[in-house]
């Protein structure tokens, strides 16, 4: 049995892992079943290490934001000790 477009997408992962399994015991599997689980599992993987990446691009950009501030911090206090020693 085959879904509509419509009914498909509306299904549940529930509701498609049942169907899946009932049409499997009675179905002949080709290679391509086999590659598109392999091309599954290989999107998810990709998508977990740049899910990694991203999540430490932000870690490091918080880190060069906080010593951009410090140094932002340490150069206006370089620059008021320039002028009161030039002032003393």
């Amino acid at each position: 049995m085959s879904f509509s477009w419509k009914d498909l997408k509306a299904l549940s992962d529930e509701q498609l892992v049942e169907a899946h399994d009932r049409q499997a015991l009675s179905a002949a599997v080709g290679v391509n079943y086999y590659l598109e689980e392999l091309r599954h599992r290989d999107q998810r993987r990709i998508a977990e290490s740049q899910q990694r990446i991203a999540e430490e691009v932000l870690r490091l950009t918080e880190r060069i934001t906080f010593l951009t501030k410090v140094i932002v911090a340490l150069t206006v206090v370089n620059v008021a000790v320039a002028i009161w020693l030039a002032l003393r």
